[in-house]
């Protein structure tokens, strides 16, 4: 066995740099689910910061929001951001709906959002930086609802 046995099959990281609390205006790149190494499902945002207050997330930067959907507030935090990104109601947000967020064809390339950070503390007593989705003021909203995932 040499030092890179099993390479081939080994994937690469695609860690991301982190939503950081503060204010941002993003641009979103992509809008997607997998499962981590330790087989957890995952829901992800990546984006290109437009501008921010976050000396450490610089315009130009790329940043990731990521949710692990066995957390119980991931439905809810998943939902807000579906609704705010498409321009739906909150209670026209649907399973498939978000299937079509999610699809290969990433109908949300482009996006332009606002996004409040903040810290909290956990239950169990951890640092968690809460992301609130807000639409750009100013640009047109996507398509809402039902016409989004047609268009999906």
């Amino acid at each position: 066995m040499g030092l890179f046995t099993g390479i081939e099959k080994a994937n690469p990281s695609e860690g991301g740099v982190y939503i950081v609390p503060g204010n941002y205006t993003v641009e979103v790149q992509k809008v997607k689910t997998g499962k981590t190494r330790a087989n957890r499902n995952f829901f992800v945002v990546e984006c290109k910061v437009l501008e921010s207050d976050v000396a450490l997330r610089p315009r130009g930067i790329d940043v990731s929001w990521m949710v692990m959907l066995d957390q119980d507030s991931a439905l809810g935090n998943i939902k807000q951001f579906c609704a705010t990104a498409t321009g739906s109601e909150m209670e026209d947000i649907d399973e498939a709906g978000v299937e079509a967020v999610v699809g290969d064809d990433n109908p949300l390339k482009g996006t332009k959002l606002q996004i409040q950070a903040t810290n909290i503390v956990t239950k169990a007593g951890r640092d968690f930086t809460k992301v609130r989705w807000f639409p750009f003021v100013g640009e047109k909203k996507a398509a809402s609802g039902t016409a989004a995932r047609a268009a999906a």
